[in-house]
């Protein structure tokens, strides 16, 4: 094999990895602004019901969105999701612009996805909305919680991957709507998502990473930064995380690798992997800090 041929192979999974990366750095840049405002998704972080909240609130969008599609009102859908992203976008852009600036960068960057839903438009986007959500999340409760949701959330889509799949329906549904929830990585070059969108299997042009891979592990890497009092260790340009925070951070990259390895023949559940390393490298650095989470 040669080593263009290896390379070929990795590379996928090497952006998709990096996409992980950024977020959760970006996540940590975001923080510091981000804690000082008043925007919070739970009144109480410390509460054990906000992750079954979190749950319930998943269930429903994805009924939705199964349902709009099944009547065949995909432009609901793309309508509901641009919507969505576009108050991630304004959500990240507010803490570094005054509110009127904020919403037109919004808007334009909402109207720009919508006329040139190109791979790379949708994938720069997709790091803003999950570093602004996986934040928003993180700042809104503690280690406790967090470890619970990430616990259900990759129990809920190993189920729905695997036994009832519809989380690979829905997956092909936004994409061929073109609705922008997944990272889009081209398999060759010359790709075009607008012309070519999701293919199907050898003439699937892309790989794609759901927003929710990269968003609910960075939730528990947030919450341990915020939450736990230790001291910071710097990562690049005055971006700092605490050990926790840290162990987060590398099992999440640890369970993509071994994530890595498996089939790309068939979709996988991303979130047993992630989340499963997320947990076990936050779990080992709380030991060694002698922090007390449970």
């Amino acid at each position: 094999m040669t080593g263009e041929t290896i390379w070929e192979r990795l590379r996928p999974m090497a952006v998709m990895m990096f996409f992980v990366v950024v977020v959760q750095v970006l996540s940590l840049a975001l923080m510091p602004s981000l804690s000082r405002t008043e925007v919070r998704i739970f009144e109480n972080p410390e509460s054990a019901a906000n992750p079954f909240s979190y749950i319930i609130l998943v269930l429903g969008f994805t009924l939705f969105i199964l349902m709009a599609m099944r009547l065949k009102k995909g432009w609901v859908v793309s309508g509901v999701v641009l919507l969505a992203i576009a108050m991630g976008v304004y959500y990240v852009l507010s803490a570094f612009f005054p509110p009127l600036p904020a919403l037109l960068l919004s808007l334009a960057v909402l109207t720009f996805l919508h006329l040139y839903p190109e791979w790379y438009v949708i994938d720069v986007v997709g790091l803003l909305v999950c570093a602004g959500v996986g934040t928003l999340f993180g700042l809104s409760m503690t280690p406790f919680p967090a470890l619970l949701l990430l616990v259900v959330l990759a129990a809920y889509d190993a189920i729905s991957v695997y036994k009832t799949r519809h989380m690979v329906t829905l997956a092909e549904g936004v994409m061929e709507i073109r609705a922008p929830l997944l990272f889009v990585v081209p398999r060759k070059r010359g790709y075009s998502f607008r012309r070519e969108g999701l293919g199907s299997g050898n003439d699937r042009g892309a790989y794609f990473l759901g927003l929710g891979d990269a968003i609910i592990p960075t939730v528990l890497v947030i919450s341990a930064n915020w939450s736990l009092a230790l001291p910071q260790h710097e990562l690049l340009l005055g971006i700092g995380a605490n050990l926790p925070a840290l162990g987060a951070m590398l099992g999440t990259y640890l369970g993509f690798a071994v994530l890595s390895m498996t089939s790309r023949d068939k979709p996988q559940a991303g979130l047993p992997f992630l989340n499963g390393g997320a947990i076990l490298g936050f779990l080992l650095a709380a030991l060694i800090s002698g922090v007390a989470v449970f």
